[in-house]
This record gives structure tokens, sequence and C-alpha cells, in this order.
């Protein structure tokens, strides 16, 4: 993968939480709910994708997945 395609994507997905409110400079801890687990991971692993310890997930009843996040 090229470097180019690597900041385009860095870019799009900081763009992408940034419209969520997600703001680089202030960590806190958010929280947003997905469909299943293969959604909720793959917004995880957006880049920047999220370190060790600063997310957590949790399965409800219906199948949807929460998503615990520090950013």
């Amino acid at each position: 993968m090229s470097s180019t395609v690597d900041v385009d994507k860095r870019e799009q997905a900081s763009s992408a939480k940034r419209a969520q409110g997600v703001e680089a400079s202030t960590k806190i801890w958010h929280t947003l709910n997905f469909p299943d687990a293969t959604q909720a991971a793959a917004w995880v692993n957006r880049a920047p994708a999220q370190g060790a310890g600063e997310a957590a997930f949790s399965t409800r009843g219906n199948g949807s997945v929460d998503v615990y996040y520090f950013m």
C-alpha cells in the first residue's frame, strides 16, 4: 500500500471521527453503537486506529455492539 493511500485513509478516518465530535487534542471516553461486531471493529481500526486499552466492546441482547473508545 502506498503512503499516499495511507494518508488519504487517515484523513478520511480523521474527518469521520471529527464529524462525530472527536477532537485529537482532547482524549476522553466516548461511546457509539453499531449494528454488529464487524462494523464496530472496522470503525475502531480505521486510521488513526485505537491503541491498546483505548477501546472496549459490549454486545447488547439485540446483537448490536457498543464501542467505548478513548480519543
